[in-house]
């Protein structure tokens, strides 16, 4: 691509976006007033009955924005009637738009859920499930994020924070661009990551690391330019010793090359990486996997959805989040999708993050109403695409988040859970509960194939799902179809709808994969995963876990 072409897609095409996204300015002039309008309840997955856990409450405004001073007192309520929790809660002083409520017990083992309302507003927690310890936790993180280290606004210090302090994340990795930034030539974003940014990024990295409460990874964005390629955000389990490999150096260019380099350095340090490529189905970056020598060891998961939409299948066969309207939309070929890399016999697993770039993990806001950022925002946290953005009719989604089954919050369980595909994805901000087992075999166990004796030896499918809304549809895809569905109907008390219980014997034999028809390339494993649609809009997608026989 020549000189011309490289600054239409990056200055050119931007802007005729933007032209055709523009809003009002009256609606910009109103969007300066924040006003409440929802509350959202945060409350850990997993606790143990008499354990002192925090709660936090958020006040919103339509835009995504936290309203500060807000000065409302709020009602809670649970299911748990062994729950120990204040009946009232205010706002008070500066508050930033947060309540904590510091010292909650629940005391009923089971699923539970607190309610909170002020006036008629109602807000419902993420499901807490009760029991004694278990043996992996659910915990919640937020992997793709960027800074003013390449083309975001905002420090990694503040967004570190935000997660943290605000949402409630146990998990945050910033992922800045290789060779991207803000109208920066590549070649120079090349130069400051490797001379300036790396170092600087491994240093916030690890000052905001806290075991125990807090999971910090570093990590890095591989980015083809427009046009040019997909893209892989790279995780270490290291942070002095990670190497940087951009994707412009002759030795690392292409995903192969890539995995090669990597795969050469964990050899040689004993350290371990797990790389995933993102919004695979988006025309501008597209990864096809078909045309690549996949390396599902280092690969093992497939970043399904952020705000760019899902490349779990194509929206022309019902995809209720496609790939929309950033950049140039959804691609039209195959082997650009989840399914796809599924059919050609690859292992990967089901992530999601937000790509926000601004430091709000957690809870993105590209998706909201065009708004004007303050003139603080501006001076703070600079001109990058997270305050563009949002004066842009970008029509694209909520971010994502990704549930770690792990057995304790330490960067070596977290980054275990990613290597061995204990994870799974939902939208923000729904923390739905998946669970997935086939045949005894747990999506959180580590290994994810069932072997079987028989290829018709039957097996037991068992999901249970607990929502953040109400469950529209819970769909068990196996082998790339919709094989059975359930809808909500199982939960505590006044949220029966919230919550999807289910098994089913499978007593069909075991088939396997094929990619398309006179092509060799597929699996002799059947690949079970879930499919989990709220009547809000949220969603979640976990598995596979794989069916094979020997």
């Amino acid at each position: 691509m020549g000189v011309l072409g490289r600054l239409s897609d990056a200055v050119v095409d931007p802007a005729l976006s933007f032209a055709r996204g523009a809003p009002s300015p009256v609606a910009l002039y109103r969007s300066r007033r924040s006003t409440f309008e929802d509350l959202h309840v945060v409350a850990p997955s997993t606790v143990e009955p008499g354990a002192s856990v925090p709660l936090t409450l958020q006040a919103w405004d339509r835009y995504e924005r936290l309203v500060p001073g807000f000065d409302g007192a709020v009602r809670l309520r649970t299911t748990d009637p062994a729950a120990t929790l204040p009946e009232r809660v205010r706002f008070v002083g500066r508050n930033d738009g947060l309540a904590r409520v510091e010292g909650a017990r629940f005391g009923t083992p089971g699923l539970h859920y607190v309610t909170a309302e002020h006036d008629d507003v109602r807000a419902v927690s993420n499901p807490v499930l009760v029991g004694e310890a278990p043996d992996h936790r659910v915990f919640w993180g937020d992997l793709h994020l960027h800074s003013q280290f390449s083309d975001g606004a905002g420090s990694m210090d503040r967004g570190f924070a935000f997660g943290r302090d605000v949402m409630d994340l146990d998990v945050v990795a910033y992922t800045d661009h290789d060779t991207m930034g803000f109208f920066i030539p590549p070649t120079l974003q090349r130069w400051l990551m490797a001379r300036r940014n790396v170092p600087r990024i491994k240093d916030r990295v690890e000052a905001h690391h806290e075991p125990g409460r807090f999971v910090t990874l570093f990590g890095y964005e591989w980015t083809k330019q427009p046009d040019a390629g997909g893209h892989i955000n790279c995780y270490f389990d290291a942070v002095e010793d990670a190497p940087f490999f951009d994707s412009r150096h002759p030795e690392s260019d292409t995903y192969e090359k890539l995995w090669a380099r990597l795969d050469a350095w964990r050899e040689a340090t004993g350290n371990d990486v797990v790389t995933v490529p993102h919004h695979p189905a988006e025309a501008m970056y597209p990864f096809d996997f078909s045309a690549t020598d996949y390396d599902d060891e280092l690969a093992p998961l497939v970043e399904t959805y952020s705000q760019w939409g899902s490349s779990e299948y194509p929206g022309r066969e019902g995809n209720r989040k496609p790939i929309g309207g950033m950049a140039k939309g959804e691609v039209r070929e195959r082997g650009h999708f989840g399914q796809d890399a599924l059919a050609l016999g690859n292992r990967v697993g089901f992530v999601a993050g937000s790509d926000f770039h601004g430091p709000r993990p957690g809870h993105s806001l590209v998706h909201a109403d065009p708004h004007l950022p303050s003139l603080a925002e501006w001076v703070r946290d600079g001109i990058g695409w997270g305050n563009v953005w949002r004066m842009w009719n970008e029509r694209s989604y909520p971010g994502g988040l990704t549930a770690f089954y792990a057995p304790e919050l330490t960067r070596e369980a977290v980054f275990g859970s990613l290597r061995d595909r204990r994870v799974y994805g939902t939208t923000q901000p729904d923390r739905i509960l998946v669970s997935l087992d086939v045949g005894g075999l747990r999506l959180r166990d580590e290994g994810s194939v069932l072997r079987l004796s028989d290829p018709e030896e039957p097996r037991t499918v068992a999901v249970r799902v607990a929502g953040t809304a109400p469950i529209e549809t819970v769909e068990v895809v196996k082998n790339n179809a919709v094989w059975r569905t359930f809808a909500g109907g199982d939960g505590p008390e006044g949220f029966e709808a919230y919550v999807a219980d289910a098994r089913v014997e499978d007593d069909a034999p075991v088939t396997g994969l094929s990619y398309a028809e006179g092509d060799d390339r597929g699996t002799d494993e059947d690949a079970y995963y879930v499919r989990v649609v709220q009547a809000n809009g949220g969603m979640a997608w976990a598995g596979p876990v794989w069916v094979g026989v020997g």
